[in-house]
């Protein structure tokens, strides 16, 4: 056993955060991951590169002398700036609520996202939504289609993000991935996957139009699942007219960008509620 790895795998851990959070992150068992930590056990070949790229190290580095390890780790500490604080952000929100993944797990899949986009307000967008776990994180990966539009240059948008339970809600901050001037957040109210195939909520960010308006909007997702016909899928994206039956009409009303009386602020409008 090489004792140099059981004491770097401790200082990695020390500057990283909790045993639980790395563990988490890796995917690996916590009992398993102490007896790294302790010397008891030694990672296999596939493990050990995860371990290295999750902590930004080498393999020949976690090997090598504990004393001169510990002086590459303090200089690179001190040379290195966060490039990330967004990253950073996010992974403070899990050390709020650490069972944020765990809570997500029911609602990994895929799903249909409903909104009226502020450029095409007589028309609902129907977008394919796929959320996933990795490395300890829950994901989300968008795809919008504007093929209808035959005056936009990109009809294809693609956008990256990140989801987070607090509890009571799960949030998802978005970006689009290939120019990243479009950022959204949007916050849903969790329904139970055994009750309820749709969530609501509102959708806070930056338009894709030509003004890159401002806009917020009601948003309903509708699961799909957990193994769907990805092409099947992909081929009911797109924008619909209001009066479309490919889109239910509970949904329809749901996403209406409107204020019913008594409401005296733009709020999410629980599907459930919405007339047949």
């Amino acid at each position: 056993m090489n004792l140099n790895f059981q004491k770097n795998l401790r200082l990695l851990v020390s500057y990283s955060g909790s045993v639980s959070q790395i563990c988490r992150r890796l995917e690996v068992n916590r009992q398993q991951f102490h007896r790294y930590l302790s010397g008891a056990a030694r990672p296999t070949a596939r493990r050990m590169q995860l371990i290295c790229d999750f902590f930004g190290v080498e393999e020949a580095e976690i090997l090598m002398d504990h004393a001169q390890f510990r002086e590459i780790i303090a200089i690179r500490r001190r040379s290195t700036t966060p490039l990330d604080p967004l990253g950073t952000f996010v992974a403070g929100l899990h050390r709020i609520n650490p069972r944020s993944s765990r809570q997500l797990e029911p609602y990994l899949g895929f799903y249909y996202s409903y909104f009226r986009p502020v450029e095409f307000p007589d028309m609902i967008l129907r977008s394919l939504v796929s959320v996933f776990s990795r490395g300890g994180f829950v994901y989300c990966k968008t795809i919008e289609n504007y093929a209808a539009i035959k005056r936009r240059s990109r009809r294809i948008l693609k956008y990256t993000g990140i989801l987070y339970h607090t509890g009571e809600r799960i949030l998802v901050h978005e970006r689009e991935a290939h120019v990243g001037q479009m950022m959204w957040t949007t916050v849903l109210l969790p329904s139970r996957m055994d009750q309820s195939s749709l969530m609501s909520g509102l959708t806070l960010g930056i338009s894709s139009g030509i003004a890159r308006d401002v806009a917020c909007y009601r948003v309903i997702w509708e699961s799909l699942g957990p193994q769907i016909d990805l092409r099947a899928a992909l081929a009911g994206t797109g924008l619909y007219d209001l009066a479309s039956p490919v889109i239910p009409q509970d949904i329809r009303v749901a996403v209406t960008n409107d204020l019913a009386p008594g409401e005296d602020a733009f709020v999410a409008r629980p599907w459930v509620n919405a007339p047949a």
